[in-house]
């Protein structure tokens, strides 16, 4: 062979090596918007769940009165519309709530978005389910 080729192959294995030694990331982040019940916003909140860390951030979008809310569904899924735990955000509009968690790389991670009464624990509004990955 010439000494090109097997430079080039050199190459070539040494990058596959490199790839071979780095971790793989397979997760997925996603968000949700409630809808809103005030005509100059456009979502009452955002919901994200974010893979880097298995954060959940919440943020409140409209100053309605209301409270932002976010239902969490973690593999294995619950059946019937249900759901794992949720998220409250009481706080004034623009404001983030961050809920940190740990799940095992793979994890499917499912968020809905919505508003409500926190004291009363109504709720409503809700945006579209969205799932990611841990």
């Amino acid at each position: 062979m010439n000494k090109l080729r097997i430079g080039g192959i050199m190459v070539a294995a040494a990058a596959m090596v490199a790839m071979a030694g780095s971790p793989a990331s397979a997760g997925t982040s996603v968000s949700s918007w409630g809808q809103s019940v005030r005509s100059n916003c456009d979502n009452s909140s955002k919901g994200t769940f974010d893979d880097d860390g298995e954060h959940f951030y919440l943020t409140d979008l409209c100053a309605d009165s209301m409270s932002a809310v976010m239902k969490v569904d973690v593999a294995p899924y619950q059946s019937g519309g249900g759901y794992d735990f949720t998220i409250w955000n009481s706080n004034t509009a623009g404001s983030t709530v961050d809920v940190n968690k740990s799940y095992a790389e793979g994890t499917g991670v499912c968020i809905q978005a919505g508003l409500g009464e926190s004291s009363s624990g109504e709720w409503g509004g809700w945006g579209y389910w969205t799932c990611g990955v841990a």
